[in-house]
């Protein structure tokens, strides 16, 4: 079993992700064109913000202080995207594809702290939020793979 501290750590390395996610989304539905890419990025925008939501409070009971913003490689890799799409210009297909980039992190980030003995309380809530990552990272994949298809 973790330490508390582990456990802490944990949650808000989960809580960081969920704040990047949130950014993402929401930076992804201000950059799409298309009207139902913008809705669908700003409902998962709003699914983030509302799972960091329940996820902090598991991390003050742990000990962390859970993160303001996200990470510090999530904000380098942000300002990387921001200069890159300040030359080639946006297109949805290119920020379908950026979702889909934070959404393997994102679900590589849950993935490795279930790999963890955590506390029941602690796994349940990991769990659930996992299956509702793991979801909108397959949606945006599926649409990733579509949109590639049209092109072609």
């Amino acid at each position: 079993m973790l330490t508390n501290e582990q456990i802490g750590d944990a949650l808000r390395k989960l809580s960081g992700t969920l704040r990047d996610g949130e950014k993402g989304f929401s930076e992804a539905a201000e950059n799409a064109k298309d009207s139902s890419l913008k809705s669908m990025f700003s409902e998962l925008s709003s699914q983030r913000a509302s799972m960091a939501s329940q996820l902090e409070p598991l991390v003050t009971q742990y000990g962390e202080t859970p993160r303001e913003g996200g990470s510090v490689g999530a904000a380098l890799h942000r300002t990387w995207l921001n200069v890159r799409d300040a030359i080639t210009g946006r297109d949805d297909a290119a920020v379908v594809a950026e979702a889909e980039r934070g959404e393997d992190v994102a679900k590589g980030n849950y993935e490795e702290v279930l790999k963890e003995e955590l506390p029941a309380d602690v796994r349940s809530m990991v769990e659930a939020q996992y299956a509702q990552v793991k979801a909108s990272h397959d949606k945006v994949r599926d649409l990733k793979h579509s949109m590639e298809t049209a092109k072609s």
